[in-house]
């Protein structure tokens, strides 16, 4: 890779606050390896889809993402929302991840210290992986995602991890588990269409995986891969009594719940999700799409973004 200058967006709130302490430490691992570098810290929520999206059309061929998964969509949505408006090549994008959960890096096999993660970028092997474009909720024009989707439980278990504010990584997943059986979420009666066929169900959990994990340790879609051109869609086929949600809940750190009859995993690269009862709760990649919405649709875009890998 020539030595370009490399723009950095980086979220000082990642990590709860603890990302801001890496800023010096990720331009000097830059400057060693001979690349200038501008990073710019966000100071609003979105603000790096802003800084992305200007950065895309101000021709800047890399904007890394340094911060956590939240960090990594905005970005990732500022650079393919100037490709879509604009038509412009879509810059290729670097993660360094300094946030919560890290779950796009590690479906990605990406350093975890910064000194590695900014070496692959220097190094300057791409892969292009699909995303997805969710529309419903908060997003009615759209919102993309590089991750994953959910609705019921996995929502619900990130919105409340993210309230704490003393416990992070995967401990404040598990807090908010158990928090969750007090609270437990009855079934949601769920009409979901995924290239044209239909399924009705009664359900409290639905995972639409582009990546395998979510929630920094859970692994919704064991089987998922980011650019094969198809989103694993892991659902519970049945309601899950709350008695055993938390025995199913630790097959999730392997992956192993889909080998149980009340789950099931089709594949598809549209899917629509219509409750005909209650309000769904819905995410992408750990970022709100509602916390009550009826109905909502994904739909892949293969290949679709370049980004640096180790």
């Amino acid at each position: 890779m020539v030595n370009e200058n490399l723009y950095v967006i980086l979220n000082p709130h990642a990590a709860k606050g603890k990302a801001r302490d890496h800023r010096q430490e990720i331009v000097d691992c830059f400057s060693k390896g001979g690349f200038t570098s501008t990073i710019i810290l966000t100071t609003r929520k979105l603000e790096a889809t802003d800084l992305a999206y200007q950065a895309a059309l101000s021709g800047h061929p890399i904007v890394i993402a340094a911060g956590g998964d939240g960090t990594v969509n905005e970005v990732a949505n500022g650079l393919l929302k100037a490709v879509a408006e604009k038509g412009i090549e879509c810059p290729t994008m670097g993660v360094i991840p300094i946030g919560r959960g890290n779950d796009f890096a590690w479906a990605l096999q990406l350093p975890v210290t910064i000194e590695k993660a900014c070496k692959a970028i220097m190094e300057g092997k791409i892969r292009r992986i699909d995303t997805g474009f969710s529309i419903g909720g908060l997003y009615p024009e759209g919102k993309y995602f590089v991750n994953g989707e959910g609705v019921g439980f996995e929502p619900l278990v990130n919105f409340t991890a993210s309230a704490f504010k003393h416990v992070s990584g995967s401990l404040s997943y598990v807090f908010a588990m158990i928090k969750i059986l007090i609270h437990y979420p009855r079934p949601y009666h769920i009409l979901m269409t995924v290239d044209g066929k239909e399924i009705v169900l009664d359900t409290q959990q639905i995972s639409i995986c582009n990546g395998k994990r979510m929630g920094s340790a859970f692994i919704m879609g064991p089987g998922a891969i980011l650019d094969d051109g198809y989103f694993d869609i892991v659902y519970a086929n049945q309601p899950i009594k709350s008695s055993h949600l938390i025995p199913i809940a630790l097959r999730f750190f392997k992956g192993t719940q889909v080998k149980l009859p009340i789950f099931s995993v089709i594949r598809g690269k549209r899917v629509t999700v219509v409750s005909q009862n209650n309000p769904m709760p819905v995410h992408v990649d750990g970022e709100e799409i509602s916390q009550s919405c009826i109905s909502f649709s994904a739909e892949l875009f293969p290949k679709s973004l370049p980004v640096f890998i180790s």
